[in-house]
């Protein structure tokens, strides 16, 4: 029972046996099929009996018993109906409101579809003897000319013809009741086929012609155009006749045709004429020397020239419909792949729908269903392009592996998605599609992505000109790429990675966006890491808003001992360089920072408070780069003596007295009292501290009197001051007579007293002699004299200095030490000018006394108009030979930004050879913002040199200045843009040579490919002593820029040593106590238990599981056995 029915779309391709993507296809037309209906049976059914019309009004399909009835383009179920015996014929009438149906019993059945109601059923005529004989032929029901509410019926049986007229909704039981049977008796006798025509005067219908069985067999289909009749014979042979004679016309006998339709152009079948059958198109179903299939054909009339060709099952039915539609519709039946059926059993039947096409919209269809093979051969066939199949099935992998992630057990399916993609993209000749696609595609591992970026990197390399370096936006992303993935790997680490996280982070256009959010989540080490990479981005912008953004994401969870290197050496000297009034902001947090340590971190204050507060003072200098094009190490005064900047320094003083208080004299106070205390209320402090009369004599002796002598106090007038402060402080506050604590305290001092009838009498402190010589020098050189003389100097082109002419290195100098002496107010009114105006003047006066010393004469005010690129590539053709000129071009090229690609290779080409290797090395850290100049073929070739150089000038033992030169190098390989091309292996071995293990393997853990990586790490752990790595770690990059990396070292070293359970190695040192705390910071402490237990003692096995249990939150109950403990541990385990 054909039951279940589909309604499918467009977008429904129809997979496995119901497409047909495998199917033979010809011809020069190119038609497009898609799948409208499918109908399945709960049985598999041979040979079923199909067939279906194509109305105005609704959709018929007959499969055997089943009449299924849709509207009008197969949209929406109407009517579904089973019936007791197979149906022959079907009609539809009044709109769709009425169905007719005629059954192999002989029953005819009138049905309204709405109310889906059988009106009527009456049987004209007695089933047929044969089985397989169909009782009704045909059925033809048509409004009347006359009455357009009323409908004539041809009923055409295997014994006769039927008339019924006067056909109305309200009468149809007496229409049928005054059928002309006698109708039935006429045009019998060897007649093939006959002509009838209405006779009014019988009101019947009468034979005008017919053709005899001798010349054609029975006719089993007709089909009219005007004066021509299309005849199909019993004999499957097609004939066109002359109407009007019945004299034929043409014949295909050669045309073994099942079934037909055709197909015009023309707006009407009545436009269609003699000479206009050129329009026509005959649609043929034929039978195929496999009787296993059928070929649906599409002929031009009347040439017979195949158009477009079709192979089709063997139960196949052409759907009835009108001459000029230009879809073709086919009811073909489908086997489902099942061993156990027959051939010719039919489980599925399917609607198909051919509409003619172009190769493109074809093209596109395939494409849009995702059937890549079938349109790659169909792009190949019709001369389209290829390469458009490549790109869309490149891009419906990139959807995939958006959805794909690294579980074991998706592996397989990722693996083959890269291979796929990896595949496609040699096809593609579009290099630029290549390189978008590379980088956005969301690869799942890091080392897929590693692969492709080099992949990109390798086609751009291929394709561009050796002999002349042009500029490319591709090359530039992908080596853009390639430094944020490396960056990526530095700062989380493969195992994070994740083609989501990876292309966030790549598009990511706000570095410190992601340095704040590690910092938000106390991952101090990461952010550094992150800062280290992406300084160079963000300098150039750094503002006083972002400096705030930055020190607000401090999280109180991150440790001082890795935040105050940090600052020490790249925070402040970062924030003085670049924007010097962001000191006040630092400042201020510093101090509110420390003071905030005297809640939070009670247990190490105040020396915590101070290794804060301090480091804004004793930060590494300013770094002046060694550029002209460097302007932010201009040091204002300002900056110096703002009010924020004193009250940090005053903290640091008071801490720093505070410390001494609780060290030196053992006097404990709080910061907040401290600050309101002078040097003779702190001996009160001193004396309130001493809880025991009788130990005041000794904490006199030990520590109060060494206090007084050290500030130049009077003892015993102190003495006295401290007796009267205690009576005034307690006596007034007495409750009791028997109050007596600080009578006692004061007898006790007052027995100290050398001279105890001396009177008690306030004294004057005496006045600060250094203040004193500071307000002497200050007046003996005025200020404003000093400024004056400055400005004239700097200022002046006639001023002759002794038997000189005063030159611009003269007034350079001049205006420098203007700017360290005065304000900024003071500098404006000398100038008359805002001071960025006066900052602009000192970089061109510092050129032009560069261009003074290479003898070139210039002007200032040649110099201001001049076009800068211009003179720039006149003085680099002109001096290229001279290195002082090299550093002036390249210093001209920084200040103006001028990056030309040809001229930024022969930069670096000559710095390299004149061995400016410490200043090339600032120059290179000064365009690394520059992604444009990393295609430059000598950027990576001197990051190379100036990473490797002053490795190859050191010798061990190292010298301080040597060990500074390898830190830096080291630094250098985490700021280097372009590390994928550096030979991190080469510089590794350079630095075993150095005997400085632990920076060889961060080299080796930077490299960019991963199983070579991963293979150069397990070889270099094997051959190392982790005990000298430790402890270089913790002497030469723990207090550096490489504080945050070094930590990822320590880690790598304490998990192999977890891994390998050597954990003998570190038993002994002072290592060992590090090693446990990583343990339990990676929750893998269970082989260090074990050891613990096994070879050293059950105690420090105990103790160990104690620790770990409290840090988990789950303490162990007190006074428990350790070997109760251990026994708790292992059983949780297991």
């Amino acid at each position: 029972m054909w039951n279940d029915i589909e309604l499918l779309t467009n977008d429904d391709t129809g997979s496995g046996y119901l497409s047909v993507g495998s199917r033979k296809e010809h011809g020069t037309a190119l038609y497009q099929v898609d799948l409208l209906v499918k109908i399945s049976s709960e049985k598999a059914s041979l040979n079923p009996k199909i067939q279906a019309c194509s109305l105005s009004d609704g959709f018929i399909i007959v499969a055997d018993q089943s009449v299924i009835l849709l509207d009008s383009i197969c949209r929406s179920l109407q009517l579904h109906l089973v019936f007791d015996t197979e149906v022959d014929v079907v009609g539809l009438c009044q709109e769709g409101k009425f169905l007719l149906v005629g059954e192999r019993s002989g029953n005819l059945h009138l049905i309204h579809v709405t109310s889906k109601q059988t009106l009527l059923t009456n049987a004209f005529v007695q089933k047929a003897n044969d089985e397989n004989r169909r009782t009704y032929q045909n059925l033809v029901i048509e409004k009347d000319g006359s009455n357009e509410s009323t409908y004539y019926m041809l009923l055409l049986t295997y014994s006769g013809f039927f008339c019924i007229t006067n056909l109305q909704l309200l009468k149809i039981q007496q229409a049928i009741e005054n059928v002309d049977f006698s109708t039935a008796k006429k045009g019998t006798g060897n007649c093939a086929f006959s002509k009838w025509e209405p006779d009014s005067s019988k009101k019947g219908m009468t034979v005008k012609n017919l053709i005899d069985a001798e010349i054609i067999k029975g006719a089993k289909k007709f089909q009219l155009i005007d004066n021509l009749l299309f005849v199909l014979d019993t004999d499957n042979v097609l004939s066109l006749w002359d109407i009007y004679t019945l004299t034929p016309v043409w014949n295909w006998p050669s045309l073994h045709v099942e079934e037909f339709l055709l197909t015009t152009e023309a707006d009407s079948p009545s436009s269609v004429t003699w000479q206009g059958i050129t329009n026509l198109k005959l649609i043929a179903l034929t039978a195929s020397a496999n009787k296993k299939m059928k070929n649906l054909m599409v002929y031009s009339l009347p040439t017979m020239e195949i158009l477009y060709s079709l192979e089709v099952s063997s139960v196949s039915s052409l759907v009835q419909t009108g001459i000029s539609t230009d879809t073709i519709y086919l009811l073909e039946g489908v086997c489902k792949n099942d061993p156990k059926l027959s051939e010719d059993s039919v489980s599925v039947l399917v609607l198909r729908c051919l509409t003619e096409a172009l190769p493109e919209n074809r093209l596109s269809r395939l494409l849009h269903k995702h059937r890549f093979a079938e349109a790659e051969s169909f792009a190949i066939q019709f001369g389209l392009d290829v390469e458009l199949v490549y790109k869309v099935k490149s891009n419906h992998i990139l959807e995939k592996l958006a959805l794909s992630s690294v579980d074991a057990s998706e592996q397989t399916e990722w693996q083959q998605l890269v291979d796929d993609a990896k595949e496609n993209l040699h096809k593609i000749q579009d290099d630029e599609f290549v390189v978008n696609y590379c980088l956005k595609a969301q690869w799942i591992t890091y080392e897929t992505t590693q692969e492709m970026l080099n992949y990109a990197k390798t086609r751009l390399l291929k394709k561009e000109d050796k002999t002349a370096l042009i500029y490319s936006d591709g090359l530039k992303e992908v080596l853009r790429a390639h430094a944020k993935l490396t960056t990526f790997y530095g700062a989380f680490g493969p195992e994070k990675f994740s083609g989501s996280s990876w292309i966030e982070f790549l598009n990511n256009e706000d570095d410190l966006k992601d340095i704040f959010l590690q910092l938000k989540e106390g991952n101090l080490v990461c952010a550094q890491y992150l800062w280290l990479r992406h300084r160079a981005n963000f300098e150039s912008r750094f503002d006083v808003k972002m400096l705030e953004s930055l020190l607000n994401s401090m999280s109180a969870s991150v440790s001082l001992q890795k935040l105050c290197p940090w600052f020490k050496n790249d925070v402040i000297p970062f924030v003085r360089r670049t924007v010097p009034e962001g000191q006040i902001i630092l400042a201020k947090w510093l101090e509110q920072a420390a003071r905030n340590l005297e809640l939070t971190d009670k247990a190490n204050w105040p020396e915590n408070g101070l290794q804060l507060a301090e480091i804004f003072f004793t930060a590494e200098k300013t770094d002046e780069l060694g550029l002209a094009s460097s302007w932010h190490w201009i040091s204002l005064k300002d900056y110096q003596n703002t009010e924020e900047v004193c009250q940090l320094r005053t903290l640091v003083n008071n801490l720093r007295e505070l410390i001494t208080l609780h060290r030196k004299y053992n006097c404990k106070l709080a910061l907040s009292d401290f600050e309101k205390e002078n040097t003779t209320t702190i001996v009160f402090r001193m004396f309130d501290k001493v809880l025991a009369p009788e130990l005041i004599p000794s904490i006199l002796e030990k520590f109060i009197r060494v206090y007084m002598r050290e500030h130049d106090l009077q003892e015993e007038e102190l003495l006295l001051l401290y007796i009267e402060d205690l009576l005034n402080r307690c006596s007034s506050k007495s409750t009791s007579l028997f109050e007596t604590a600080w009578e006692a305290k004061a007898m006790a001092v007052i027995a100290c007293l050398s001279d105890t009838d001396k009177p008690s009498e306030l004294f004057e402190l005496q006045e600060d002699e250094a203040l004193r010589r500071v307000q002497y020098l200050l007046l003996s050189r005025p200020i404003d004299y000093s400024s004056r003389m400055l400005f004239v100097f700097a200022t002046s082109t006639t001023t002759t200095l002794g038997m000189h002419q005063l030159t611009f290195a003269h007034r350079t100098r001049a205006l420098q030490c203007l700017f360290y002496l005065a304000d900024k107010e003071t500098i404006e009114s000398l100038f008359k000018k805002p001071i960025e105006e006066v900052k602009s003047y000192l970089r061109c006066i510092t050129f032009l006394a560069s261009f003074e010393t290479l003898n070139i004469p210039i002007t200032y005010e040649l110099f201001c108009s001049s076009p800068k690129e211009g003179m720039i590539k006149g003085l680099w053709k002109n001096h290229s030979h001279e290195s002082m000129a090299v550093r002036l071009v390249t210093e001209l090229c920084l200040e103006y930004k001028i990056y030309d690609l040809q001229l930024w290779n022969g930069l670096l080409q000559k710095l390299l050879g004149f061995n400016m290797i410490p200043y090339l090395r600032k120059v290179l850290k000064a365009i690394s913002s520059i992604h444009s100049l990393w295609q430059v073929p000598y950027f990576s070739k001197a990051w190379q040199r100036v990473i490797q150089i002053p490795l190859l000038s050191a010798s061990c033992p190292l010298s301080p200045d040597q060990l500074s030169d390898c830190s830096e190098s080291l630094i250098a390989v985490l700021e280097c843009p372009v590390s994928g091309d550096l030979d991190l292996i080469g510089v590794a071995r350079q630095y075993i040579q150095l005997e400085l293990p632990a920076f060889a393997l961060a080299c080796l853990m930077l490299m960019p490919h991963s199983e070579k990586r991963h293979q150069q790490i397990k070889n270099f752990l094997g051959s190392c002593d982790p005990q000298v790595i430790l402890k270089q770690l913790e002497e030469h990059m723990n207090t550096s820029q490489l504080a945050g990396f070094s930590h990822q070292i320590r880690s790598l070293i304490l998990n192999n040593i977890i891994n390998k359970k050597e954990f003998g190695i570190l038993a002994k040192t002072k290592y060992f106590q590090m090693l446990k705390m990583h343990a339990m910071n990676t929750n893998n402490i269970t082989e260090l238990v074990n050891y613990l237990a096994n070879d050293l003692s059950l105690d420090e096995a105990s103790v160990l599981i104690t620790e770990y249990s409290k840090h988990c939150g789950k303490p162990v109950p007190p006074d428990t056995a350790p070997c109760e403990i251990l026994k708790m541990f292992l059983s949780g385990l297991s």
